[in-house]
């Protein structure tokens, strides 16, 4: 049985200046009520309000940390803030001074302007990346200690623009358009897509080049396009050539997994949500309580609401499911603006879906935040492409000089920044 590592929960007596210590772990009783998992734990006198991580920062920009709780009435003995478990600041009231910093990679705390509630990262880099942890302890006689974490991202985006490379001067049809766009270095990478006269290029002529990798997971993006022009493609005697940069900035990701035990056990099924604290995670509806192999499953996700559409997925035993086994339904928008998307699972149980006589289905609920980046050709284009061969002198050069005059190309290189927040 799996346990979301959100909330930890002790009963501490411990020494410090004198006073004994010693740790036990608090005994609660939890229940799984479909999709969530209660904590009825009243022996705690603390709570969390809420833990202030945010999800992502862009490399560079600050990073204010925030551990709202509740004592409960009691004295608090201290807060530690943790980064992949290893300590970087304390607060402890009792002490002169009261708050304490351990450098650490990656971590630039401004100790100035941190304190019992809020930890401030003046900058952040690379390596400010990672799962932070507050915990917080009251004082005797009680004293207990709760901890939550949650996962921090931090992304690069470039300053220029997606730059398009191969643009010719003109294009006369029958000609071929061979050009290149590349985007980066950035994290994560970007995914590039093509359009002609604002349509959507086809796939058939569109190829992903393998990006260039750097340090620090960025990635230069590169994609090809190539096509033959005919009078389709015009535009008022125009052609226009669009790339679009979009970066997909995750800053939460939730799961709930369902743990199907082989149906000849005959033992009933479990919900196991994985949950950053303060969040709601996704919900699976139309599961049996048992399966055999041959059985047929038929389940849907439904991710929490949220003010962006999140992106679902479909595990099995941990790898992603195939889109042929998928159903997509469209997003339902709320009044208050909310909107919550679904997906469906539908497969036919195999022998080898079970493991040690167990299958786990899972559903991973992505929020995210997009930035798109385009760049703009727009190119004048010519009729029909000139064989060189013309029947008199004077007749060639006359032609010469009206291809000249007719084809000249103008080239209008248009960039803007499209930023979809939620």
């Amino acid at each position: 049985m799996i346990l979301p590592s959100v909330t930890l929960l002790f009963e501490n007596k411990f020494l410090t200046e004198g006073r004994t210590r010693r740790q036990l772990v608090t005994t609660c009783h939890s229940e799984f009520n479909q999709a969530e998992i209660a904590f009825e734990c009243r022996c705690i006198p603390v709570r969390f309000a809420y833990l202030g991580v945010p999800g992502f920062v862009l490399k560079g920009e600050p990073v204010w940390l925030d551990c709202g709780y509740d004592l409960e009435g009691n004295e608090l003995y201290s807060v530690k803030w943790y980064k992949d478990n290893v300590e970087f600041y304390r607060y402890l009231p009792s002490d002169n001074p009261s708050a304490q910093m351990y450098k650490l990679e990656g971590v630039f705390l401004d100790l100035d302007r941190s304190n019992a509630t809020h930890a401030l990262l003046y900058k952040s880099e690379m390596q400010t990346e990672g799962m932070y942890g507050c915990e917080v302890s009251t004082e005797m006689p009680q004293f207990r200690t709760i901890k939550a974490e949650k996962e921090l991202y931090v992304y690069v985006i470039p300053e220029g623009d997606p730059a398009i490379f191969g643009v010719m001067n003109r294009y006369p049809i029958g000609s071929a358009v061979n050009v290149t766009c590349v985007f980066g270095p950035s994290k994560p990478e970007a995914e590039l897509t093509w359009y002609i006269n604002g349509d959507k290029a086809p796939d058939a002529y569109v190829r992903q080049m393998q990006p260039e990798i750097y340090q620090n997971d960025l990635e230069t993006s590169k994609s090809r396009l190539f096509f033959v022009v005919d009078p389709s493609h015009l535009r008022h005697g125009t052609l226009s050539l669009q790339c679009t940069a979009a970066v997909s900035l995750i800053h939460s990701k939730s799961s709930i997994e369902l743990i199907v035990n082989d149906g000849s056990s005959g033992a009933e099924f479990l919900h196991v949500p994985h949950v950053p604290p303060g969040l709601e995670g996704p919900s699976i509806t139309g599961s049996v309580s048992r399966y055999y192999v041959g059985d047929t499953v038929d389940v849907n996700c439904s991710s929490a609401r949220s003010l962006e559409p999140a992106q679902l997925q479909w595990f099995v035993n941990d790898n992603e499911v195939k889109p042929e086994f998928l159903s997509q339904y469209s997003s339902t928008i709320y009044p208050d603006g909310l909107s919550s998307t679904k997906l469906g699972l539908r497969f036919r149980v195999q022998e080898d879906h079970f493991r040690s006589e167990e299958m786990r289905l899972k559903c991973t609920a992505t929020l995210a935040k997009i930035i798109k980046i385009t760049t703009v050709e727009t190119i004048s284009v010519g009729p029909h492409r000139t064989s060189g061969f013309h029947v008199s002198a004077s007749s060639a050069s006359g032609w010469k000089n009206l291809e000249s005059a007719s084809l000249e190309c103008m080239a209008i290189l248009t960039s803007f920044l499209t930023l979809y927040l939620s």
